[in-house]
């Protein structure tokens, strides 16, 4: 059965995006002397995506989460910043070029 539905095509394009997203505009902090990690958004994009530091900026960071044992859903996100922010929109663009052949 060939694939006919188009919002699939969309659904993943909009999450590789999120992905992406999500890796360049945020990060986590960790400061030198506490046992504190922060979930920031980041005002500037960068591919760096845990930062050590002695003090938080808030100018260039707005606090999103924060606590001494981690966050909820941390490994996810290690996950999505590590591995999967390249992995899905190269998914993505080989699913959308062997649908468009299967269809023509």
């Amino acid at each position: 059965m060939v694939y006919q539905n188009p919002k699939i095509k969309y659904m993943l394009i909009m999450v590789a995006i999120f992905f992406i997203i999500t890796k360049l505009f945020t990060a986590v902090i960790l400061l030198i002397d506490d046992p504190t990690n922060f979930l920031v958004l980041k005002t500037s994009p960068s591919l760096d995506s845990q930062l050590s530091l002695s003090l938080v900026d808030e100018k260039k960071y707005i606090i999103l989460f924060s606590d001494e044992n981690g966050f909820i859903g941390e490994k996810f996100y290690y996950l999505v910043i590590s591995y999967l922010w390249w992995i899905m929109p190269i998914f993505t663009v080989f699913f959308i070029f062997f649908v468009s052949r299967k269809n023509h």
